[in-house]
């Protein structure tokens, strides 16, 4: 059994045993600053685990990105020794890493973020490891993982990813034996190695108790993935010595004796060396200098509301452009027009990319949109496997170093699978860290029915995301040209879209329907509002609303109001739809006194009903409201589904029975 030698190893690793001893007291103050009450919310340290870091940070590059988690303190102060800034951020001051936002599970330096969700931050990760391999950089993506992440499937979903691209991604395990409270032993089944390289990924192993055995480990993967460019999955046992947060802690006093005294750091601050006792003394300055400093600083005290600003309603005459291509087709041209200007555009997702010699012929997506952008533009659109959480994460991550990624999720029905990314991961990165984070990210995804495609393929869904801070929605119309919409995203959006493309919509041609009697125009906006009114200054008897695929449907229900009952009806329909401008569905109604609301998902909490509070709100009032919506599934019948959908007659039966009611 080897010897343990204080003096030697602090002569060898300086720098890695100053380092952790700082982390370990960074923490211990933290903890006690939490007893005193000047500490609120929580803090999971790292107590134990110390070394880890600093072995890994003295091998990296300045433009390597490491990702952290709940438990990141150690690995924030190893890559930026900015002790100043942590405890200002924990203690919710402005001069704080995320100026008070984050806290302590959310950090951000040069080339660092951490984020509080288990296995969120692993195909994040993997799209920073994809932007530097298409740029041929030596740079390398780290990712710090619990075990309690390996019951995360994102996890796999990535490993797989990174394995079948060989993405210079180092995933760090850093297993401690529990997840919160949870053992390892009761969460985890199977052998972890045959597990990793089961996806193509190379695993190693080490512990904390070894220190030469720690850094050579950490040395090798981080070579490994960096040289060999391919990822690597390193296993690191160890212990924390302190409690999963504040003083949460079940675990048996005996079992955590054992690990105290198996601890490095324990048995090298015992040893009370000269060297030691210097380094510490050192440390103790740099603590209280500060504390100081972040007692000092102005508390945050106001968080800012991100508001819609109200715009004026201008509207644009004779500007509707007929085409005689499709609206798929359109996108497409879109999509070359703007991978051709821009060589940042990339786009990921199912089926989308040209043939190779094991898909000898092109599939071009679902509904042929992508057709053979990847033979193209070689290298910039990606097939990906079923795994819509993965690849969601991947375009953040590509988005977060300046690339310009496109997701195409291939049914709208699968978006709720990227929920986690889309809400705790890529809206909230724009401003969880306490400034503005550019996350040009597009999201594209055909949604609806009339397809006959039944109950999971053709629902609307866009209301589960309407109004997450951060997260645009834009829903496609046959009125304007879609290379309008995606080229102004792409030159100018700062954060995640979503754009809803209508499945009916695709087979459309551009502006192909005729509106005699009708006057079409469109507000001066970059994402503009379509408004249909009648021609000859005739006052309008009521206000539709309606968004995206719908709008077909509709226009041909006021053609058929106005020939059959001489109704006239005024048809606004956004392009954005969140955050929405209500202003010029405003001026509508407040001529007309009557609107109905077209939607083709739920009516409850719905785009509809974020309308009517915002009319309520700025008192405008109504004398007849009516909404309708698909408030059950969808069925597989194409005539049961024909007549549940909003169509042509049963739209002129609601502006009917609306005109008529009093």
């Amino acid at each position: 059994m080897k010897v343990f030698n204080t003096n030697e190893l602090l002569e060898k690793y300086s720098d890695i045993i100053y380092t952790g001893l700082l982390i370990r007291r960074v923490e211990e103050k933290i903890l006690q600053l939490f007893s005193e009450g000047k500490i609120n919310g929580t803090v999971h340290t790292c107590i134990g685990q110390e070394l880890i870091a600093p072995c890994l940070t003295r091998n990296l590059l300045p433009d390597d990105f490491i990702m952290s988690n709940h438990r990141g303190h150690g690995h924030f102060i190893a890559r930026t020794k900015d002790i100043n800034g942590l405890f200002a951020e924990i203690m919710g001051k402005t001069t704080g890493v995320s100026k008070g936002m984050g806290g302590s599970q959310h950090l951000l330096a040069h080339r660092y973020l951490s984020n509080g969700i288990q296995g969120g931050m692993t195909p994040i990760a993997a799209g920073v490891g994809l932007a530097y391999q298409m740029d041929d950089s030596r740079n390398i993506a780290i990712v710090f993982i619990g075990d309690g992440t390996l019951g995360q499937g994102v996890l796999y979903e990535t490993l797989n990813i990174c394995g079948l691209w060989g993405l210079p991604v180092l995933f760090i395990l850093e297993n401690n034996g529990y997840a919160q409270s949870t053992s390892i032993k009761n969460s985890f089944s199977g052998d972890l190695k045959k597990r990793i390289e089961g996806f193509g990924v190379e695993y190693l192993n080490t512990d904390t108790w070894d220190l030469d055995g720690l850094n050579d480990r950490i040395t090798l993967a981080v070579d490994l993935v960096r040289e060999k460019q391919r990822s690597c999955f390193l296993e690191i046992k160890t212990y924390r010595l302190k409690s999963h947060s504040k003083g949460d802690d079940n675990r048996e006093n005996e079992e955590i004796e054992y690990y105290v005294k198996k601890d490095i750091l324990s048995k090298i601050i015992q040893a009370n060396n000269e060297k030691t006792n210097l380094f510490l003394s050192q440390i103790e300055e740099q603590i209280e200098a500060a504390i100081g400093f972040a007692s000092a600083s102005p508390t945050l005290d106001y968080c800012d509301i991100p508001s819609v600003k109200r715009k004026t309603t201008v509207y644009k005459n004779n500007v509707l452009i007929k085409k005689n291509r499709r609206v798929n087709d359109l996108i497409y041209d879109a999509l070359v027009e703007n991978f051709t200007k821009d060589d940042r555009t990339i786009m990921i997702g199912e089926d989308i990319e040209f043939s190779t010699e094991l898909t000898p012929k092109p599939y071009g997506g679902a509904f042929k949109v992508s057709k053979d952008l990847g033979q193209r533009f070689q290298g910039r659109v990606k097939n990906t496997p079923i795994s819509e959480a993965a690849i969601m994460g991947i375009g953040t991550g590509l988005a977060l170093v300046g690339k310009k990624p496109i997701v195409e999720i291939m049914f709208g029905d699968f978006l709720l699978l990227t929920f986690d990314q889309l809400i705790n991961h890529a809206s909230k990165f724009c401003t969880m860290f306490g400034e503005e984070i550019s996350i040009p990210l597009i999201i594209r995804t055909p949604m609806g029915g009339g397809r006959g495609y039944g109950p999971t393929h053709s629902q609307t869904l866009e209301k589960h995301l309407l109004g997450i801070p951060n997260l645009s929605i834009v829903a496609l119309n046959y009125r304007v040209d879609p290379k309008v919409i995606y080229s102004s995203l792409l030159k100018n959006s700062k954060v995640p879209t979503l754009v809803i493309e209508n499945k009916v919509l695709y087979t459309r041609k551009l502006n192909y329907n005729e509106m005699l009697g009708f006057r079409l125009q469109l507000t001066d906006e970059e994402l503009p509002t379509l408004r249909i009114m009648p021609e000859n200054d005739i006052t309008p008897d009521m206000t539709i609303f309606c968004y995206g695929g719908l709008l077909e449907q509709v226009e041909e229900a006021i053609k058929l109001s106005f020939d059959e009952e001489e109704i006239s009806c005024e048809v606004i329909c956004p392009s954005l739809i969140s955050p929405i401008n209500i202003e010029p569905l405003l001026a509508s109604v407040l001529k007309t006194k009557k609107l109905l609301i077209v939607e083709e998902g739920s009516s409850t909490a719905s785009l509809g009903s974020e309308v009517v509070s915002l009319i309520i709100e700025r008192q405008v009032y109504l004398k007849q409201l009516k909404r309708i919506g698909v408030n059950t599934i969808i069925p597989c019948s194409t005539i049961a589904e024909n007549n549940l959908l909003p169509n042509k007659n049963n739209l002129f039966s609601s502006i009917r029975d609306l005109h008529n009611e009093h």
